[in-house]
Parts: C-alpha cells; sequence; structure tokens
C-alpha cells in the first residue's frame, strides 16, 4: 500500500466523495426521471421504472436526496469557494483550456471554473427544489407563482444540466487524474503542483501534507 501510495497527496475525505457522489447521482436521476414525466417521447423511462406513479415517487425522492445533499456540500465547501482576487486572471484567460495560457495564478483547492460550478449549482439548487416544492402541491399557492415554479423548475434544471456536462467531461477526459480523486481522495502530488498548487503550499507549510 505504501508504495502504491508513493508522491501521492490526499486530496478529498471519504466524507466529500459520499456527499459529492449523492449530489452527482440525485441529481442525474432527478433529470432522468423528470425527463420521463415531462415528455412523452420519453415514455421508455417511466415503463422501465415502473409506471408513471412510481416514477414521479422517484422523482421527488431524488429530489429530497438532491436537496440534502446541496446542503451538506454547501457546508464543506462554502469556504473553498469563495472567490479571490486571483479567480480574475483565471477567468480571463478561460483557465487555460480555450488557448495556451502563461503565467496562470496557482489554485486553492478548486479554480475559478469549479468555483462558478457551485455556486451555479448551488443557486439554481435552490430555485430548483423550491419551486419542486411548489409544483409537489401547488393548491395552496396564488395560480400565478404556481405557473412560474414550473417555468423556474425547467430553467434551474436546464442551466444544471448544462453546466453538469461540462463538469463531467472536465472531471474525467479533460483532466485526467481527476476522476480518480472522487473513488479514492488521492492525487499525484504533479496533479496538485498544476491544478491546486496555492492550496497545495498552504498545506505543506502547516505540515499537513500526506504523501
Amino acid at each position: 500500500m505504501a508504495s502504491s501510495r508513493e508522491k501521492m497527496v490526499y486530496v478529498s475525505t471519504a466524507e466529500e466523495r459520499i456527499i459529492h457522489w449523492m449530489l452527482a447521482g440525485s441529481c442525474l436521476f432527478a433529470l432522468i426521471t423528470g425527463l420521463g414525466l415531462m415528455f412523452h417521447s420519453w415514455e421508455i423511462i417511466p415503463t422501465m421504472l415502473g409506471g408513471y406513479y412510481a416514477t414521479k415517487w422517484m422523482h421527488i425522492f431524488s429530489g429530497v436526496v438532491f436537496a440534502i445533499s446541496l446542503v451538506a456540500a454547501s457546508i464543506i465547501w462554502w469556504e473553498h469557494c469563495k472567490f479571490v482576487p486571483d479567480d480574475l486572471k483565471w477567468v480571463s484567460q478561460a483557465g487555460g483550456y480555450l488557448w495556451e495560457a502563461h503565467d496562470l495564478p496557482p489554485c486553492g483547492m478548486y479554480n475559478a471554473g469549479q468555483k462558478l460550478f457551485f455556486w451555479c449549482v448551488f443557486a439554481f439548487g435552490i430555485i430548483v427544489v423550491l419551486s419542486g416544492i411548489v409544483m409537489f402541491n401547488p393548491l395552496p399557492f396564488n395560480v400565478t407563482l404556481a405557473r412560474w415554479a414550473y417555468m423556474l423548475h425547467v430553467m434551474g434544471v436546464l442551466v444544471i444540466a448544462s453546466f453538469f456536462v461540462i463538469h463531467l467531461y472536465l472531471g474525467t477526459v479533460g483532466n485526467p487524474g481527476t476522476v480518480q480523486i472522487m473513488f479514492h481522495g488521492w492525487a499525484t502530488r504533479e496533479y496538485c503542483e498544476f491544478h491546486k498548487g496555492k492550496w497545495l503550499a498552504d498545506r505543506e507549510s502547516k505540515g499537513d501534507a500526506s504523501e
């Protein structure tokens, strides 16, 4: 085991990884069941899941898990996702993803793009959850509010789904070495120096780096 961890850094705890997978899994499942409920052309989804009634409650349950995971994720990553002045320089160079960039500032635990994704999921996740509550039982609410809930729910889902696709690509093919962190929590020192240079330096200065 020691040899397999040589020159590795422990980046993500088991708690963080569990919350991450709960948030991602519930979001994806809610999206799939929501498509089955919304579009007749996707009726294969409720058919596979036991019908529209069963799919509806699966959708609601996954929404509850998403809401709980969103609160937990916010508690865990809130401090790490606060923007700092260096983030503006990172954004101005698109993090080097769209064109060759020079002198990118070292990032903390997360770069500006990851922070933006977090705040997007946080803000639109709240919209999706609150609008979903209204949609679950619209009768006590004003008609106009109920109608807006449906539109806001769809808008929030579209925004989160769009960012989700980008996040999935950058967390796998776009940045080799990232997805492994979400499975076992470890990353190579080379990866951390490139993607989390400031975080690694701060951690080592405190004598907390694990290898």
